[in-house]
C-alpha cells in the first residue's frame, strides 16, 4: 500500500503542530544599558574634601575616587586651585546631606548633647566592651544610640561629654575569669579623648564566690589574685589622664581565702587613678561571724588612695627624707 502524507488541516486546531516555533531573540551584553557612571571630581576637589563629606559617601564614589588619586599618583602634575564651579553636583550634594545640627555654634551643640541624655537608671545599663578592658562596661545614664549615628563629627563631640556628664557613672568589674577575657574580647576601642572626661566610676573586684569548703587554695588562689591585678593595670591605662571625681570600690572574695596584705597589695594599684573621694561599695571578704583579723577588709583604708591624701603622704615623706 502507497504510503499516504496525512492532511495536516483535518486535524483539530489544538492538536496541530506548531509550524513555526516561538524563537529566541538573544540580545548582545552591549546593547544592555548599563548604569550611567557619574563624573569623577578633579583632584583638587577631592584632596580638599572635608571628613564628612568623605564619610557621606557612597561605596561607588569612594572608588572613583580611590582610582583617581591612584592615577594621579602614578603620574603626578602641578595643582591648581579646587575648582568651585556651580556645575560640581557632588559637592552641593556632600553639603546638603550634612546634618543641620552642625550649622549650630558648637556651645549650643554641647548643651543639647547633655539634654539628651535620660535620667540615670535604678539598676546599671550595659554598655560597650572597650577592647582595654576585661569586661563590658555598665551605665548609670543610657547614651543615645541614633545620636552617635548622625554624623561622625556628632560622635566625636557628643561621646566625650556623654560619659562625662553630671550623673553618668561607669561600672567596670575586675574579675579573675581568663578564660572569659581571652574568648570574648572585644574589638571596640574608646580613645583617650573619651576615657579622660569620665568623672565617676564604680569599680568591682571579684574573686570568687565560693563556700568556705570549696574555696581557691594555693597556685588557684594565686592566679586569682594576679589576674585581678592585671586587670587594675588595665583599668588604670584606660583612664590615663581622667580627672575622676570619685570612686567607689566594691570586693566579693570567698571566705578565708586571702588575707589583708594580699588585698592591700591589690587596692594599691588603684593608686594610680587619683581619685577625688574614694568610698566603700559593697564588701563581701568571708561570713559575718568571722571577724579574725588575718583575712579582714579594712574599710578606712580605701582614703589613703584619695588624691589629697596621696598628696599628703608624698609630701611627708619628702620632708623625712
Amino acid at each position: 500500500m502507497a504510503f499516504m502524507p496525512e492532511d495536516l488541516s483535518k486535524r483539530p486546531p489544538g492538536q496541530q503542530p506548531l509550524l513555526h516555533p516561538t524563537k529566541r531573540h538573544c540580545t548582545s551584553l552591549r546593547n544592555i544599558p548599563g548604569p550611567s557612571k557619574k563624573a569623577i571630581l578633579p583632584i583638587q576637589n577631592i584632596l580638599h574634601l572635608p571628613e564628612d563629606a568623605v564619610w557621606a559617601l557612597c561605596k561607588q564614589d569612594l572608588r572613583n575616587c580611590f582610582l583617581a588619586l591612584q592615577k594621579y599618583a602614578q603620574d603626578p602634575y602641578p595643582l591648581t586651585a579646587p575648582i568651585s564651579s556651580a556645575s560640581s553636583h557632588e559637592q552641593r550634594q556632600a553639603a546638603i546631606e550634612l546634618s543641620p545640627l552642625l550649622h549650630l555654634p558648637l556651645e549650643i551643640r554641647e548643651l543639647i548633647y547633655t539634654f539628651l541624655l535620660p535620667p540615670p537608671s535604678s539598676s546599671p545599663i550595659r554598655g560597650p566592651h572597650p577592647r582595654q578592658l576585661q569586661n563590658p562596661i555598665k551605665l548609670s545614664r543610657l547614651i543615645p544610640a541614633n545620636l552617635l549615628l548622625l554624623n561622625r563629627q556628632i560622635r566625636n563631640e557628643a561621646l566625650p561629654l556623654l560619659y562625662g556628664s553630671r550623673g553618668q557613672k561607669v561600672f567596670i568589674k575586675i574579675d579573675y575569669n581568663v578564660w572569659a577575657h581571652k574568648t570574648c574580647r572585644s574589638d571596640l576601642v574608646l580613645t583617650s579623648a573619651v576615657t579622660s572626661c569620665i568623672k565617676h566610676i564604680h569599680l568591682s573586684v571579684h574573686l570568687g564566690s565560693e563556700k568556705r569548703n570549696s574555696r581557691p587554695v594555693g597556685l588557684e588562689a594565686y592566679a586569682r589574685l594576679k589576674e585581678v591585678e592585671k586587670g587594675i593595670k588595665k583599668v588604670g591605662k584606660w583612664l590615663a589622664g581622667a580627672d575622676l571625681q570619685s570612686m567607689q570600690i566594691g570586693w566579693q572574695e570567698p571566705p578565708q581565702t586571702y588575707t589583708w596584705e594580699q588585698k592591700k597589695e591589690v587596692l594599691d594599684g588603684l593608686r594610680t587613678l587619683c581619685a577625688v573621694q574614694v568610698e566603700a561599695g559593697e564588701i563581701n571578704w568571708g561570713l559575718e561571724w568571722n571577724r579574725g583579723r588575718r583575712y579582714r577588709f579594712e574599710v578606712e583604708y580605701l582614703k589613703e588612695l584619695e588624691r589629697d591624701q596621696q598628696y599628703e603622704n608624698a609630701i611627708t615623706n619628702t620632708e623625712v627624707q
